[in-house]
C-alpha cells in the first residue's frame, strides 16, 4: 500500500515534465511577436483563398508617374505582376514569381485617387491595395515589380490582416490596421 502512494506522485511528476517538454519552449519571443503584430491570427491557406477572390484590376497613378500597375497574380508561393510592370526606367517586371516575404503594401487608394486616410478606417469604400517589391526599394526606380489588388469593399482590416499573414510587409504608415492581441 505505502509502495503504491509513492509511485503515484512519481508518475504523475514525470507525466507532467513530458507534458511540458513537448509544449515547444512556450517562451520564443518570435512567436510572441508574429501573434502580437497580427501575422499569425489569420492561417495564411485562407489568407490566400481570400485574396484570390477579390477580382482586381490594373491600377494607376499619373502623380506618381506610372500608368499602369497590373492586378497581381496571387499563389501558393508569392505574388507577381506576370511581367506586366513596365519600370519607369522603361524595363518590364520580373514574370516569375515572388514570395510573398520580398513584398510590402505601401498603398491605399481608392479608384479615383484618393488616398486612405485614417478617418476613414470605419467608413465603407472601395480601396485598392498596392503591393511592391523589394521591400527595401526607397524610391519607383528601385522597384522590381509592382501590382494592384483591388478594388474591393472589403473591410481594411480584413484585407490588410490577409497581406500580413501571407508574410508581406506592412507599411508602418498601416500598422495600426492591424488587430492586437
Amino acid at each position: 500500500m505505502t509502495w503504491s502512494a509513492l509511485r503515484l506522485p512519481v508518475t504523475s511528476a514525470l507525466a507532467l515534465v513530458l507534458a511540458l517538454a513537448g509544449c515547444g519552449g512556450g517562451g520564443n519571443p518570435k512567436r510572441y511577436d508574429d501573434v502580437r503584430t497580427g501575422a499569425a491570427l489569420l492561417p495564411p491557406d485562407l489568407a490566400l483563398e481570400f485574396l484570390q477572390g477579390v477580382r482586381s484590376r490594373p491600377g494607376g497613378s499619373l502623380l506618381s508617374g506610372e500608368r499602369n500597375i497590373p492586378a497581381c497574380e496571387l499563389s501558393a508561393k508569392g505574388a507577381s505582376s506576370g511581367g506586366e510592370y513596365k519600370r519607369l526606367i522603361g524595363r518590364r517586371g520580373p514574370a516569375e514569381v515572388t514570395r510573398y516575404g520580398d513584398w510590402i503594401l505601401h498603398k491605399i487608394e481608392d479608384p479615383s485617387g484618393h488616398d486612405f486616410k485614417p478617418a476613414e478606417l470605419e467608413k465603407p469604400n472601395a480601396w485598392n491595395y498596392y503591393v511592391r517589391t523589394p521591400r527595401t526599394a526607397r524610391t519607383m526606380m528601385g522597384t522590381a515589380d509592382h501590382c494592384v489588388i483591388g478594388p474591393t469593399t472589403e473591410p481594411l482590416g480584413k484585407v490588410v490582416q490577409a497581406l500580413s499573414a501571407l508574410g508581406v510587409e506592412i507599411a508602418p504608415a498601416f500598422a495600426y490596421i492591424l488587430p492586437k492581441k
